[in-house]
Order: C-alpha cells, then structure tokens, then sequence
C-alpha cells in the first residue's frame, strides 16, 4: 500500500514550555498509512530556549529540523513560508503549544483529508483543557459554550471552525495559496481560499488537547487581535457577502449548542451565558490589534501533561 507523504509544520515563537513534548509526541505517531518525511519548526526569532531544544532533539531524531529567523514577522508569515517549501503530497501544520491525543492522531487527520476528493485542507477538533479554579472553570465554560455553537453548524463549514492550531492540506491547494502581506486578518484568508472552492473540512475524530485564556488580561488581548474583525482588503477579494455567510451561526445552531453545554455542565452554563455576553464587549474593541506579531497569550502557554 502507497503512504500518503507527510510534512509537518511547526510555527514557534518562545515557545520552550511545550515544544519538547509535542516533538516527542510526534516521533511517537503510528505511520502505517502514512511516511513521515520531515518535521519543520519555523522559529520567527525566538529568545528563549526554543531553538536549543529543538537543536538537541534534531541529533536524535533527524527527521526534526529548525529553521532560525532573525527577524520577527508573525505566525502566518511563517505559515505562508511553509506552503511555499512543502514538497510533501500533505502539509500539517501545528500550533506549539498543544498536545496530541493519541498515538493514532496524525493518521487520522490525515486521511480524513486523502479519503475526500473535493476536500483541500482539514481542521482537528480542539479539546479545551479544564482547570481547577472557579472563576477559569467559568472562563473555560464560556469558550466551550461558543465551541458547541460552532459545532453544531451544518458541515462544520463556517469560519470559526477554522481555528487554525491543527490543520492539514493538500497539497495541489497550498501551492495557490499565498497570503497577501496587507491583510489584517491573514489567518482567515486560508479558510476563506478554501471555502472558495467548497474544501474545507472538519475532523472531530483527531483530536489535540490546548489551555484556554484564563485570565482576563489574556482574554481582552486575544479578542482585540484582528481575526473575525472586518478587512476591507478580504472584502475586495472574496466579496462582502462570502463572509458575511461564513461568519453567521445560525440560530438553531446557537439553541443546539446551548443544549449540549447544559448538559455537559449545567452549574457552569447560565454563568457561560452572562460571561459571553461580557467577552463581547472585548471583540468590539474601540482599536483592533492589526499587527501581524500577537503578544504572548500567557494562559495558553502552560504545559500540558500528555496521557489526560
């Protein structure tokens, strides 16, 4: 049986709290249907001991390889440079700060995308770690109330689906893809490149474990950064009404997911309702961050046991 070849693609800036385990998990993926070819860590001018791990992991495993820039331009100038060198049939790209569950992870996500013909790329379901607290419990609720909304759209194809931490593509489809330098917004130009041509899909079955912002600090900075905030220069390119319609959950998506959320965690799920209310005002912020560099989310860079 022919393997699918497989690059992996890591962004990283700083990130020396879990970059060593999600290598080593890596390393640790079953590969019967799949060839491993290359594990590439971007490294957008990191200052902590994040090249040296990797450094020290490349003499033991050379499949793992580091690329060191100088200068610092953002996650998805990063991203955009990883397309552009990927000679893998299927590019994976992961966030740093993640875990994956399970050994069977990468094959999964992966052949949900090789199995589907009209698909060009594919999202992994996000599980939100709980904490302990009672206050990051109801942070954590209100994040999982907005993650049963977007699930519960039809097909999964709608922008918040889109998260960006675990994704796989073709790659016929990253070869057309080059994200414009004047965007905002450049994480969703992907998706939108994608829903274009009705490829994007949704894997529930491959799963990776990330923290959740849990301090309010964390969550006013995440929600002033420029993604689902309008762009004039996305609007020229796709059309006002494509994302207008990616952007809309339905209403019935909306009661399904507060459905589910209840059931989950009844105590937690009236608080959720009043705290999203509240993080709504953080996503209208009288100035959105544009920059393409985000400040360290400190709350989502603790490490993460593996084997949760």
């Amino acid at each position: 049986m022919k393997k699918t070849k497989v690059t992996i693609g890591i962004p990283a800036y700083n990130e020396e709290q879990n970059i060593e385990n999600v290598l080593l998990s890596l390393m640790q993926q079953k590969t019967n249907t799949i060839s491993l070819e290359k594990i590439i860590v971007n490294s957008d001018s990191s200052s902590d001991k994040t090249n040296a791990i990797v450094k020290r992991l490349n003499k033991k495993y050379p499949a793992i390889t580091l690329i060191e820039n100088k200068d610092r331009k953002g996650k998805y100038f990063r991203v955009n440079q990883l397309f552009h060198t990927s000679k893998s049939e299927v590019l994976v790209i992961l966030d740093a700060d993640i875990a994956l569950k399970g050994e069977n992870f990468l094959e999964t996500l992966v052949t949900s995308l090789v199995k589907d013909k009209k698909s060009v790329m594919t999202a992994a379901h996000v599980e939100l770690i709980r904490p302990k607290e009672f206050f990051a419990k109801v942070i954590h609720a209100t994040f999982v109330f907005g993650d049963f909304m977007r699930l519960s759209v039809p097909g999964y194809d709608i922008a918040a689906n889109f998260h960006g931490a675990a994704t796989a593509y073709k790659k016929s489809f990253i070869q057309k893809v080059n994200i414009p330098t004047n965007l905002s917004d450049p994480h969703i130009y992907i998706y939108y490149m994608a829903r274009k041509v009705k490829g994007f899909r949704y894997c529930s079955e491959a799963v990776i474990l990330q923290n959740p912002p849990l301090t309010m600090k964390d969550i006013k900075q995440l929600m002033q950064r420029s993604i689902g905030k309008e762009d004039k220069e996305l609007e020229r390119i796709f059309g006002k009404e494509m994302l207008q319609n990616a952007n809309i959950i339905p209403v019935k998506a909306k009661i399904i997911g507060l459905i589910k959320c209840f059931l989950w965690q009844p105590f937690y799920t009236p608080l959720a309702v009043i705290m999203n209310y509240y993080f709504a005002k953080f996503a209208r912020p009288e100035k959105v961050d544009k920059s393409p560099i985000w400040e360290i989310n400190a709350s989502t860079k603790k490490p993460i046991i593996y084997g949760k």
